[in-house]
């Protein structure tokens, strides 16, 4: 009897041990599948942010079109990110503010200038 007990005791322990990780890896697929959604989405604002310090822009590598931007200014001094020539963006930035705006549609590469700075200038490559 006792290996009747013993057979039946794995036995309660497997499927209950199979549920619980059944049960697990539905939550886990779930929270991964969540979590991946999150950082998809969470990826392209982490990626789209433009700051400026020290009188110069620190550009992410690339920006999604249509994307929305944000720019930090870490200077005493207000700026804009201005598209040279185009006319597709202006954002006046004041001292130490946070502002967005949304990225050109058309991908390319667009010199950004300060209008107050002249000498201030990047490349924010849309695509």
């Amino acid at each position: 009897m006792t290996e009747t007990s013993s057979a039946q005791a794995p036995e309660a322990t497997s499927p209950a041990g199979t549920a619980s990780a059944a049960a697990a890896a539905p939550s886990a697929e779930a929270s991964a599948g969540a979590g991946m959604s999150a950082s998809a989405d969470a990826a392209p604002a982490e990626e789209a942010v433009i700051t400026i310090a020290d009188f110069e822009y620190e550009m992410p590598d690339s920006i999604a079109p249509g994307a929305e931007i944000t720019v930090i200014n870490d200077d005493d001094a207000p700026h804009t990110v201005t598209a040279d020539g185009g006319g597709e963006f202006n954002v006046n930035v004041p001292a130490g503010e946070t502002v967005t705006f949304t990225a050109p549609d058309k991908a390319g590469e667009y010199k950004v200038i300060c209008t107050f700075h002249p000498e201030m200038s990047g490349m924010l490559v849309i695509g």
